[in-house]
């Protein structure tokens, strides 16, 4: 009999601790019509956890999440409109309430302190952004003869919005350093913060958070050295083919190489594709072509290469936008290309893609040379 209850306790123990390594996400959301499907998606990795349907105002999601909160959001395609919200948990409960009109800012979301830090920083900045988009949707509809000059004084207002967000964003960090949302907002922060001032916020980081992933990326940035410009010596880099094969970008000698920084999903690095085997073709003794993906996950990477099938080395280090190689070229959009002569010399660098730049680079670059 004993032995009975010793064992009912302990599997009312295990199942309690296994419950608490899950999260769960409940919501109570009016608004939208029954079968309105939602996701739950991993923003790092851009690969969606769970989806669930909407009925009689109520959804949620269940499962578990890696050991450290991280951001997600919860999206929807309703009446041709998209909706979402942004969360920063772990395996831990969040509660959700609201209706189709508080998307994305004005939602209730309790039940985690790494949340509620989240929505701190929502609310110091969601006025600055709800302006913008107004704005953006005031520039979009423009026409006539005086939508030059009137786009021009729109975007001045923007630039100044953008400025208090950016001043609002750093004080946070400073304010609140030892947490998961500002430590998140100081690595996209990086290039705005002297590096002396990052190097001593991650030196007075508490032993809670200084072993954290979101502290090792800061120090990444911190250990990588000056960011590659223009006039510099490339950097060397590896990563693995599909096949698991590593590779080093000095394999590659006596030619022009292109680096091609992009990810799966980024709409202009998909229109780039048709235009970088035009190069390939065009240029397969004078130059080579290395894509180096930012994807985070190896299935979505690997989505891509089996979409665009690219004739050219493509790698992929697993670390996205965290790691060493994405940090040391500077890269904070995507595409960004980063031309190389045969010499070893970065000649060129820009972010951004539209039809035929890239090919005109190139083109004239290696004119230089003959």
């Amino acid at each position: 009999m004993k032995n009975a209850l010793l064992l009912l306790l302990l599997g009312i123990l295990i199942n309690a601790r296994s419950l608490a390594q899950q999260y769960v996400i409940t919501a109570q959301i009016t608004g939208f019509e029954n079968g309105t499907k939602f996701y739950l998606n991993d923003i790092t990795l851009d690969t969606n956890i769970d989806s669930a349907v909407i009925e009689n105002n109520f959804l949620s999601f269940k499962g578990k999440l890696r050991s450290e909160p991280q951001s997600l959001w919860v999206t929807a395609n309703f009446r041709q409109k998209f909706y979402y919200f942004t969360l920063l948990m772990g395996n831990e409960k969040i509660n959700v309430k609201g209706d189709v009109r508080d998307f994305p800012f004005d939602l209730k979301i309790i039940g985690s302190e790494t949340q509620d830090m989240h929505n701190k920083m929502i609310a110091l900045t969601k006025e600055g952004y709800k302006k913008r988009n107004i704005l953006v949707e005031q520039y979009q509809a423009l026409t006539g003869d005086s939508a030059k000059l009137k786009g021009k004084a729109i975007w001045k207002v923007i630039a100044r919005l953008d400025s208090v967000d950016l001043l609002t964003r750093m004080d946070f960090v400073r304010q609140n350093l030892n947490s998961y949302e500002a430590l998140d907002a100081l690595f996209y922060l990086k290039s705005d913060f002297p590096k002396d001032t990052i190097s001593k916020f991650y030196s007075s980081l508490n032993s809670k958070f200084k072993n954290t992933t979101y502290a090792k990326r800061i120090k990444t940035f911190l250990t990588v050295g000056d960011i590659i410009k223009i006039g510099d010596v490339y950097s060397d880099f590896d990563g693995f083919d599909r096949d698991g094969k590593s590779h080093s970008l000095s394999e590659i000698k006596g030619k022009y190489v292109l680096l091609d920084f992009s990810t799966t999903f980024c709409g202009p690095c998909v229109e780039s594709v048709s235009e970088l085997k035009k190069i390939s073709q065009a240029y397969p003794q004078e130059l080579a072509i290395v894509s180096f993906s930012g994807d985070a996950g190896k299935e979505t990477w690997l989505k891509g290469i089996n979409r665009d099938q690219p004739q050219w080395l493509s790698l992929w280090d697993g670390n996205g936008f965290y790691g060493k190689t994405i940090i040391k070229y500077g890269i904070t959009g995507y595409p960004t290309f980063v031309l190389i002569d045969p010499k070893g010399k970065i000649v060129s660098k820009w972010s951004g893609y539209y039809n035929g730049a890239v090919l005109k680079e190139v083109q004239d670059q290696i004119a230089k040379r003959q």
